[in-house]
């Protein structure tokens, strides 16, 4: 399913799901019960033989006070009363077991939903992330998944808890007293309209503060990862505000949502206790009238708790479904998205014999998928032959289409016309895993997993041996300063490598290809932002790892190309000129004028 126009804030807000589309999401998240089956064959035993404890228990205190009690018969009364001791120790018990082992339930459910939302995030494209906030990822990973595992404990249990114990409790009534019972039951109509009313306004009020957690985790993912420049720039009290204004929107959610529960729960109560003293009232008379007497009344007053706690049940799993919904069909959501980039039914996951690299780019065109829909064409009609084992460098102003040409190899973006053959395949015809086992991307600023060094060269190669990991870091010119450091390659690198400078991310960055060992390379930008001495090391494991493989390099300092085999100048979406460096300088065009500003 692909996704669906953008909604807005307010409509978001406002949006009704349909009876239909609540029974999908119901459908999809009952789904993971049957992966637990032995606890929840453990709690539905419990919540079956609760009800049916509750309802004993006020029968046979009816019974001790009608037969028993004036019938001095002390055997029975004894055992009356050592059954209702019985009963309400098991019921103690059942209450630990069902406390215990149903929250584990939800858990685990919990935990399989976030297992799956993640390996589903790994599946989507770059599209998907491009439009989303990193926030409002982590808050459905984490806050709404925790919300839905309250529900998947209390929801069902609530329910049957709930039903069970009311048909259990009704039907004891109307054998020992139809008009008494007839009377107890009057407030319920009225209660459940009362829930009917609050659950449109709880489901848009709980739906609107999921939202805002998820903002205000965004707002705070983006003041930390970017602390430096908030302090460089002395911004501390900008960011402040920033974070005032949406955890105040935070504040006015919440508080919307407990004024409507306020005013639901109050009615409730009200309807309750009315019912109460309405119900004692009514019980008065009919004893004055003959039509009761005091240990049916007695007994009755026992049997409402187990006709107002199970509406009072059910109207909590009313406000709690809301919640979850609002969770859930954030969950559903994502989980509905299928990734814009598929592999082909019959794609290809392994060759025979290695790749020689051959990159054929036949007339590619490309435009990005916007929120507001298609962009302005980025790439017009591209054309380039990248022979195996050859150097490629593309040069040209910021936003001529470079780095997004580049992207289209591994597929991390469709292309819109044309084609990409690597070998004389489509690369459309290959798995995406293989496609990008085959290709080594370093980047102008490299990622670095917050762990240690060592696991992040062997992110490149996870099964390379202890002597593969030690070549890596030599060939990458990065050994050296490994070793002076007092836990070598078990020193941690920081969030995002912010304990190493600029030049050892990058050649961390480079070891992490060495080890990966592809037939195609694409450096992004690689070292237009190291010092002089910084960019000589990366240099020259650069040189050393583009040995005998196909290399795009993407560059703006110009100086650092003049060995490649070729040059294209990419200018708005089209290569304008293309050749050696020499060639080039001798064209006296677009490149030249790019070399004389950039070669420095």
């Amino acid at each position: 399913m692909r996704p669906g126009p953008p909604v807005s804030p307010m409509n978001e807000m406002n949006k009704k799901f349909t009876w239909r589309e609540q029974w999908t999401m119901i459908r999809s998240f009952a789904s993971y019960y049957p992966r637990h089956k032995k606890l929840l064959v453990l709690d539905f035993s419990i919540v079956l033989l609760t009800p049916l404890i509750t309802s004993l228990l006020p029968l046979i205190f009816y019974r001790a006070l009608q037969v028993y009690l004036p019938g001095r018969n002390t055997k029975w009364l004894v055992g009356a009363l050592a059954a209702i001791l019985f009963l309400t120790l098991l019921n103690i018990f059942f209450e630990y077991a069902k406390t215990r082992w149903g929250h584990v339930l939800g858990v685990r459910m919990e935990t399989d939903m976030r297992n799956d939302l993640f390996a589903h995030l790994q599946k989507l494209s770059f599209s998907y992330f491009d439009k989303t906030k990193t926030g409002h990822v982590m808050s459905r990973i984490t806050n709404d998944l925790s919300m839905i595992a309250e529900v998947a404990h209390h929801g069902p249990e609530d329910i049957f808890t709930a039903l069970l114990t009311l048909v259990g409790g009704l039907g004891i009534m109307l054998w020992i007293n139809p008009v008494l019972t007839l009377f107890l039951l009057l407030p319920m109509p009225v209660m459940l309209i009362w829930t009917l009313v609050f659950q449109p306004r709880m489901r848009m009020n709980f739906r609107r503060v999921r939202k805002e957690v998820a903002e205000i985790n965004s707002q705070v993912e983006n003041s930390i990862q970017g602390i430096r420049e908030v302090k460089s720039y002395a911004n501390e009290p900008h960011e402040a505000r920033k974070f005032e204004r949406v955890n105040n929107q935070f504040r006015h959610a919440r508080e919307n949502v407990f004024s409507t529960l306020a005013a639901f729960h109050s009615g409730m109560m009200f309807f309750t206790r009315g019912a109460n003293l309405l119900f004692i009232a009514i019980g008065i008379v009919l004893i004055y009238l003959d039509k009761a007497n005091t240990a049916q009344l007695i007994t009755f007053y026992m049997y409402s708790g187990q006709i107002i706690m199970p509406i009072m049940r059910l109207t909590g799993f009313f406000e709690q479904y809301q919640q979850g919904l609002a969770a859930f069909e954030r969950f559903h959501e994502i989980m509905e998205l299928e990734p814009e980039i598929n592999d082909a039914p019959d794609a290809i996951t392994a060759l025979d014999k290695p790749l020689k690299g051959d990159i054929s780019i036949d007339n590619v065109t490309f435009r990005y998928q916007m929120e507001n829909g298609l962009s302005d064409e980025i790439l017009r009609g591209i054309s380039l032959e990248i022979p195996g084992g050859s150097t490629v460098a593309l040069v040209g102003e910021s936003g001529a289409g470079k780095t997004t040409l580049a992207s289209l190899i591994p597929r991390f973006y469709e292309v819109g016309g044309g084609a990409i053959r690597l070998d004389g395949t489509d690369i459309r015809n290959f798995a995406q895993r293989f496609l990008r086992s085959q290709v080594g991307i370093v980047q102008q600023t490299p990622f670095l997993f917050d762990t240690t060094i060592r696991e992040n060269i062997l992110f490149g190669h996870p099964d390379a041996t202890e002597a593969e990991l030690i070549e890596a870091a030599k060939r990458a010119n990065i050994y050296d300063f490994i070793q002076t450091l007092p836990e070598g390659f078990d020193s941690n690198c920081g969030e995002n490598g912010v304990r190493l400078s600029g030049g050892q991310r990058q050649r961390i960055s480079i070891a992490r290809v060495f080890l990966k060992n592809p037939p195609v390379l694409i450096f992004d930008e690689a070292t237009s932002s190291l010092d002089n001495e910084s960019e000589h090391l990366v240099q020259q494991s650069m040189e050393s790892l583009c040995e005998g493989r196909t290399t795009i390099i993407i560059a703006h300092r110009l100086s650092t190309i003049r060995k490649a085999d070729y040059i294209c100048c990419m200018k708005q979406g089209k290569i304008v000129e293309q050749g050696t460096h020499e060639e080039l300088l001798a064209l006296n065009g677009y490149y030249k004028d790019l070399y004389t500003i950039h070669s420095f």
